[in-house]
């Protein structure tokens, strides 16, 4: 605005060019906002002397805060503000620092209180004091204020009706003390603590006179899992002593990590305390689940009628984390002896597939006249499962082994073969530390017939399996296993037919096919020092794969010989049982069967095969292949490499 004793005029064109100007500024800042990001930074504002105002003053250095800056005080040797005035409010995000050791000393002089009415608010060791009549608070914080700190002494009278955090931060988290010397009056407040569990840091507000509560609420935030039953965490405390009754006095809060602890406030004439309590559910109640429900209900039975040590173990069980409990779930259950049966059905389902590839798919046979073809392989496997929606823990299978085979090709198509697998393997629960190792022996044997146009494949076998089975029992008590020795055996049998179609250097196989494989295991009664041993019944797996696919091959010659490539990508699908299932008993007075169950694998997979035939290994034909069944259930693959023969 123009002032009315201006001598001057302004011309109407100095105007206008003006207006201009200003225009054209406006829109350059338009551009440059939109075009880059605005960035701001707190600053700090020193309070340089002990004045009421002006210059470096307290009241001058609240006047210029703006959000999220700090006031720092640099008063050499100290000393004492006398206010002539009431401060001005302040309204937003705002701390304080004393950057010397000398205190600085806010004499209100019977002013008003220091009034903070919005923002995170930080006093650090900002001191107030009353030295003239008036109130007797000294900083008044608005319900829309909260209040933070972390080991810096407040040195007055504070009335807080917004939020109480300790920490250098409102965030969940944030753990601190917050220190005040003089009266806090925490009425209708919310007081907002983080927990951290036994023997870490956690949030406390420490008041060295009277805390006053009333209609407060208590907001605490358990972190972590580490709470027992009785575990005592004070979280207010007053030295003079501590008034009123909170808000929500009579809440309960469930801990979010352990499922059976819950939190009572306790409330005496100095602190405000939280008590963890057992919440007195039980374990069919709070754990979710299908496949490993029966163990979960047999905990439940053991709480109360299995023997003293057993009871004892399953009521500290429940100070445990949720997953820790339901390591213990899976660790009870024994679903290693139904993974045991599903693993091998698995291991033979890949080894079909496998030795199908090596010797029906054979472009260099197709023009030789009647020949014998041995072999040797060495290979190895794995077989991974995930846990599923039944709590039933996944496994992970690796093998190594020898493959030995033989067999007659006539020129007419007609081929048999025969073939033994000399193999090792370690299973092991996923993160239960229970596992198995097995030596496995496999028989064999193939017809096949490849026409013009059509071919036929069948194949049949048997196995057997020696188990030496070791269970941890480290979660329900520590230390401790079970063990146990245990025989098994495998039945298995493809058939396939499909059509040809060949030239000169291709093969190319359409073909449908069903595979068969019987999977048993001895039951037995386990041994050691853990108080939850297992009896185990008998698991019997039955399974029944079809699979639609193709297959090529490829020969051509080399510097070493003929090299023949083939492929095969087939879909393979299960129409039997896609998990498998045992009946277990802990040995206990009056034991009580129930149900295990491996994870679920799925019951459809991508089979894929892969083999390359080539060049000469100690006279033989070398020879490298893969083979593979994935879906997002299950991974079981296998590579093998090794010498055949042709003569």
């Amino acid at each position: 605005m123009l002032k009315m004793n201006r001598s001057t005029h302004v011309s109407l064109s100095s105007r206008s060019r003006r207006l201009r100007r200003n225009i054209i500024r406006g829109l350059v800042a338009g551009c440059l906002t939109f075009a880059t990001p605005l960035a701001v930074q707190s600053a700090d504002i020193e309070v340089v002397n002990t004045d009421d105002n002006g210059d470096g003053s307290l009241r001058q250095a609240i006047a210029n805060a703006e959000a999220g800056d700090r006031i720092v005080f640099n008063i050499a040797g100290g000393g004492t503000i006398n206010l002539a005035s009431d401060l001005p409010e302040i309204t937003d995000n705002l701390s304080f620092a004393n950057q010397n050791v000398a205190a600085v000393i806010i004499d209100r002089q019977g002013r008003a209180p220091l009034s903070v009415t919005g923002g995170i608010i930080d006093l650090g060791e900002l001191q107030v004091m009353n030295s003239g009549g008036g109130l007797v608070v000294d900083i008044e914080l608005s319900t829309a204020a909260t209040l933070i700190g972390n080991d810096e002494q407040i040195t007055a009278n504070v009335q807080a009706a917004g939020t109480i955090a300790p920490g250098d931060s409102s965030a969940a988290g944030s753990i601190g003390e917050l220190i005040i010397d003089g009266d806090l009056d925490a009425s209708d407040a919310t007081i907002q603590v983080d927990v951290n569990g036994a023997g870490s840091p956690n949030d406390l507000v420490q008041v060295s006179g009277n805390g006053t509560v009333t209609d407060a609420t208590l907001r605490p935030n358990f972190m972590g899992s580490n709470y027992s039953i009785g575990d005592t965490f004070t979280v207010f405390t007053a030295g003079t002593g501590l008034t009123g009754t909170l808000a929500n006095s009579a809440d309960v809060f469930q801990l979010s990590s352990n499922p059976f602890l819950e939190a009572i406030i306790n409330s005496n004439p100095n602190d405000l305390q939280l008590l963890i309590q057992d919440n007195g559910e039980s374990f069919t109640t709070v754990l979710q689940g299908c496949g490993q429900m029966g163990a979960v209900t047999e905990i439940d039975r053991l709480r109360t009628a299995g023997t003293v040590p057993q009871m004892n173990a399953i009521s500290s069980l429940r100070n445990s984390s949720t997953l820790e409990i339901n390591q213990a779930v899976g660790q009870l259950a024994g679903a290693i002896y139904p993974s045991l049966v599903d693993a091998e059905i698995n291991e033979v389902h890949n080894s079909m597939n496998g030795i199908r590839d090596r010797v029906l798919l054979q472009q260099t046979d197709l023009g030789t006249s009647g020949h014998w073809s041995p072999w040797v392989r060495g290979y190895g496997m794995t077989l991974d499962t995930g846990g599923d929606a039944c709590m039933a823990e996944g496994y992970r299978r690796t093998v190594g082994g020898i493959e030995l085979g033989t067999g007659y090709l006539a020129a007419s198509g007609l081929g048999v073969h025969g073939f033994a697998q000399l193999g090792a393997c370690d299973t092991e629960m996923n993160s239960l530390g229970q596992g198995a190792d097995t030596d496995s022996y496999r028989f064999g044997g193939t017809v096949q017939y490849v026409g013009d146009y059509l071919y036929g494949f069948g194949s049949g076998g048997f196995g057997i399996q020696e188990h030496s089975i070791d269970r941890s029992m480290s979660v329900l008590q520590p230390g401790t296993t079970a063990t146990s020795e245990s025989d098994g055996t495998a039945q298995f049998a493809s058939v396939e037919l499909g059509t040809v179609h060949r030239s000169e250097d291709w093969l190319w196989l359409s073909f449908v096919s069903l595979q068969g494989v019987q999977a048993d295991l001895d039951g037995e009664t386990e041994s050691g020092d853990s108080d939850f041993r297992l009896t185990a019944s008998d698991v019997d797996g039955e399974s029944l794969r079809s699979m639609v696919g193709v297959s090529l091959a490829g020969t051509n010659q080399t510097g070493l010989g003929p090299a023949t490539t083939q492929l095969r990508f087939g879909w393979l699908h299960e129409f039997l049982d896609d998990q498998q299932s045992g009946i277990n008993a802990v040995q206990a007075v009056a034991p009580v069967d129930f149900l295990a169950q491996s994870a679920d694998t799925g019951r459809d997979w991508l089979s894929l095969g892969a083999q390359l035939d080539w060049g000469f290994v100690l006279g033989g034909q070398f020879t490298l292949a893969y083979q593979g069944n994935l879906n997002s259930d299950s991974t079981f693959q296998s590579g093998m490499v090794g010498t055949r023969w042709i003569w």
